[in-house]
């Protein structure tokens, strides 16, 4: 913030450089990830009048670095430091908020000496940060196999919808209804992880011709969509960032902007995106697996001081609504793990070892010892409880958890992990709770009949929380456990 102040006052005596149209593009930026970290809820485990001083100022850093540039540095303190921006889903947008100010900066010392940097520089670096994150995973997903071609070739990716089934997404629909739709999906598995490839390795060339990186960025839109409705991934953050960025460039003059295509900007750009996949810039996450139909997740459910039994969902852990929805909770069993989020392993052998299983419970067993890692860890699980316990009773106690009034709540920004749904209806905060109960769970979707199978269902942990008042907050917890048997699940 001590260099923000510093450049800023040295830009007050400055003529600021002048983006063009891109200028409402970045502001578009501005105010999106605003929206995101102003609407995010409290963490009530903690004191609430910092949390709530900090998105204040979150707003007024946002309203002055539309104006003042400069500002964009204390801005990304307060959003990436102090309210956990600087999250997966939320990375590209923001290291497009990083070059427009690299490009500011460069600009004002060119302007130091006479020279000018142009808005056509400013264009290129914004679309490659964009299509780094897609080009990034097209290397990944053609390093999985012998062949560049081996995971367009060979992987299920009807696997990834059955296993975000399982994992807690779109279970509002009948596991018959789920099953109609992976038959008629498995189909098309050769032909959609072509597709993938084809959009994501698309910005290598996207800068030949201005209508070759529009069609980039709305194909990229268009995939992303695809992923969410197939698997609750929802990368909205790109979705609406590429998307102005798309209408930004058709709204560019085209003398201005020609440098930013044709050969020579191309080639620019590919050794950007080239430098990226190799993580010589930034380093856009790989985001390349093998989808199998096995899952195993740490659940959470609540009983209320009525006796109402509903599942914790990680919407309603919001901050940490990515964390509850991914793979958090592995701490606290001491069950071997074979896969990461979603189901997704890393070693095509495995996968296909866990398909042939075909939900057998010792050949699976097997395999958990002879692949899996335990990530037990005392000391995480009792920082766990205790943050849940903090959390809870804080809310029994009436803590306010969201900043927007009830009747704004809808204005809330969408979650990027949609796995709001489960065996029991969801707890949005009606009662107060009584007791938090998480356990492990095990499930497999079998190709051959179609059917999910709940394999194992094991209590871990027990939290009674007390009864509410000025001077108790503390807890007891029981661990117990029990394995179902195996049975077809109806949801």
């Amino acid at each position: 913030m001590l260099i923000a102040l510093a450049l800023a006052v040295l830009a007050a005596f400055r003529p600021m450089p002048e983006p063009g149209p891109l200028r409402w593009f970045v502001t578009f930026v501005i105010v999106l990830l605003t929206w995101q970290g102003a609407t995010s809820d409290y963490d009530v485990a903690e004191p609430i009048e910092p949390q709530r001083r900090d998105k204040r100022l979150l707003l007024l850093l946002a309203a002055a670095s539309c104006l003042w540039p400069t500002v964009l540095l204390p801005w990304m303190a307060v959003y990436c430091g102090k309210l956990r921006g600087w999250k997966h889903h939320a990375m590209m947008p923001l290291r497009m908020l990083k070059a427009y100010l690299a490009w500011f900066f460069v600009a004002m010392v060119f302007g130091l000496f006479g020279a000018s940097c142009s808005s056509a520089a400013l264009l290129l670096v914004l679309g490659c940060v964009s299509l780094s994150h897609y080009v990034k995973p097209a290397w990944s997903k053609a390093r999985l196999g012998p062949y560049p071609w081996s995971w367009a070739w060979h992987n299920r990716t009807h696997y990834l919808m059955a296993s975000a089934y399982s994992w807690g997404w779109a279970r509002f629909l009948r596991a018959e209804t789920a099953s109609r739709v992976l038959r008629r999906a498995r189909v098309f598995d050769r032909p959609v992880n072509f597709l993938t490839m084809a959009v994501e390795a698309g910005g290598l060339v996207a800068f030949l011709d201005r209508r070759l990186l529009i069609t980039a960025l709305l194909a990229t839109t268009l995939f992303n969509v695809v992923v969410a409705l197939a698997s609750g991934i929802l990368f909205w953050e790109n979705v609406a960032t590429n998307i102005a960025l798309a209408i930004a460039i058709t709204l560019l003059s085209g003398a201005e902007h020609d440098a930013a295509f044709g050969r020579p900007a191309s080639l620019i750009a590919l050794v950007v995106l080239l430098l990226s996949t190799a993580d010589l810039l930034w380093q856009p996450w790989h985001l390349g697996w093998w989808d199998s139909p096995f899952t195993a997740r740490v659940h959470w459910q609540v009983e209320t001081v009525s006796g109402a039994k509903l599942g914790l969902y990680n919407d309603f852990m919001c901050p940490f609504e990515r964390e509850f929805g991914r793979v958090l909770g592995y701490f606290l069993t001491d069950e071997p793990v074979v896969h990461g989020h979603l189901g997704i392993v890393w070693d095509r052998q495995l996968r296909d070892l866990l398909v042939q299983a075909d939900g057998d419970r010792k050949q699976l067993r097997a395999l958990k010892q002879t692949y899996g890692h335990i990530q037990a860890d005392e000391q995480q699980a009792r920082e766990h409880i205790a943050f849940l316990t903090r959390m809870f009773t804080q809310l029994n106690a009436d803590a306010r958890k969201s900043p927007l009034p009830r009747s704004l709540r809808r204005l809330k920004a969408p979650g990027g992990q949609l796995y709001r749904w489960g065996d029991l209806p969801p707890y949005r905060g009606e009662e107060p709770v009584r007791r938090i109960t998480i356990s492990y769970e095990e499930r497999c979707y079998r190709p051959a009949t179609g059917d999910f199978l709940l394999l194992t269902n094991r209590t871990l942990q027990k939290i009674d929380l007390l009864a509410p008042s000025a001077d108790q907050g503390s807890t007891s917890c029981e661990t117990s456990s029990s394995t179902a048997a195996r049975t077809s699940e109806s949801c």
